[in-house]
C-alpha cells in the first residue's frame, strides 16, 4: 500500500491532478479531493473572518471528473458533489 503525502498548496494540488496515470490513480486523487472537500480547510478573507474552501475542491473534483475512468473513484467524486452543491 501506497502512502499519499498531502499537499499543502495550491502548487502541490495541481501537481498531483496533473500526475500521470502511473503515479496517481483514479481512486487514490477521488480520496484526496473527497477527504478535502468533506473537511475543508478555512482561509481568512478579511481580518478575523475566515470561510471554508470546499467550493475550490468541488471545482476541482468536477474538473477531473470527466478525466476518471475508475468507476467507484468517479462515483464517490459524483455523490461528493451532489451532496455539497444542493
Amino acid at each position: 500500500m501506497r502512502i499519499m503525502e498531502i499537499p499543502k498548496t495550491r502548487e502541490e494540488i495541481e501537481a498531483l491532478i496533473n500526475k500521470s496515470r502511473e503515479e496517481a490513480d483514479d481512486m487514490e486523487l477521488a480520496m484526496f479531493l473527497h477527504n478535502h472537500i468533506e473537511n475543508p480547510c478555512e482561509a481568512e478573507i478579511s481580518p478575523g473572518k475566515f470561510e471554508n474552501i470546499r467550493h475550490i475542491y468541488i471545482n476541482e473534483a468536477k474538473r477531473v471528473l470527466e478525466k476518471l475512468k475508475n468507476p467507484f473513484a468517479k462515483k464517490m467524486l459524483e455523490d461528493m458533489i451532489k451532496k455539497y452543491t444542493k
